[in-house]
């Protein structure tokens, strides 16, 4: 591909990006994956900003951070280098799974990870030029970053080595003139500036989707509903909402996430994406 055609393609995806999505972290989203979950924080807290009762989700969600060992020392919400309200981007590959933020400063972040090799929590750390890594001590993942970006990864098979970890992030964090985010309909999951996008290749890992969140207060907190957008099943029957809730096999009633008319609360649906999360979280951990 000569050079004129890869600065088209890389223009093309920087014009698109810009003017259509709110934060850079989807950029690291290789077009090989097999799906991905994007939640844009920003628009949340604008959303929920009068609303004063967080769901129980959050406060748990909340707390398990707290209580993270690697943030046992900090001091200063400042000083790991992690942008504080950033997009959440997850997404997976035949490797396994990812969870990426934004980070503010390269160089804090990296002595952030030096001050957890330190106190045993994270081991090596190898500079492989297009990001630099290290393992978590338990064994069960790797943390890697580069470009304002910090990616978490968990292999599928717990027998994975850093070869896996290096085969992973290769794909993470390449050169890219493809990204997931110009296939078209990923593109149109966008629209009307959702705070919730996820896409999936195959319907087993859920079918892709948009969630519209509503502005908030107190006052109609219960009585506000998200809107589901399923693009690829326009002109079909209804969707339930809690298909992809069932894909994650998160513990809950699912007849009383939503009401007769098949649809649930502002409140409902933070409470469950907040729950996930912080799962997922307790099993990296562990």
């Amino acid at each position: 591909m000569g050079l004129t055609a890869l600065t088209v393609i890389s223009v093309g995806i920087y014009l698109w990006y810009n003017f259509n999505a709110r934060s850079r972290l989807v950029l690291v989203v290789p077009a090989t994956a097999e799906w991905f979950l994007h939640v844009q924080t920003k628009l949340l807290r604008g959303d929920f900003a009068a609303s004063t009762v967080p769901p129980a989700g959050v406060t748990a969600l909340r707390e398990t951070v707290s209580k993270l060992p690697i943030f046992s020392k900090v001091k200063d919400a400042g000083e790991p280098g992690l942008a504080l309200y950033s997009d959440v981007v997850a997404f997976g590959l035949s490797e396994g799974r990812f969870l990426a933020l934004s980070i503010t400063s390269e160089e804090r972040f990296k002595s952030f990870m030096q001050s957890l090799k330190k106190r045993n929590l994270l081991k090596g750390g190898i500079d492989k030029g297009r990001y630099f890594y290290a393992e978590f001590a338990n064994g069960k993942g790797y943390v890697a970053f580069k470009y304002k970006a910090m990616v978490v990864f968990q292999p599928k098979d717990s027998a994975s080595d850093y070869r896996i970890a290096e085969q992973a992030f290769d794909q993470v964090f390449a050169e890219k003139t493809h990204t997931l985010m110009q296939h078209v309909d990923v593109q149109a999951l966008y629209e009307d500036e959702p705070e919730v996008v996820y896409y999936a290749r195959n319907v087993e890992d859920g079918l892709p989707q948009a969630i519209d969140f509503p502005t908030l207060n107190n006052a109609d907190a219960q009585r506000a509903f998200v809107q589901f957008r399923y693009p690829t099943k326009k002109g079909e029957g209804p969707v339930s909402p809690l298909m992809l809730i069932a894909k994650t096999k998160l513990p809950v009633r699912l007849e009383a996430c939503i009401d007769e008319q098949n649809r649930m609360t502002a409140h409902t649906a933070l409470d469950l994406m907040a729950r996930v999360l912080d799962q997922t979280i307790k099993e990296i951990s562990k």
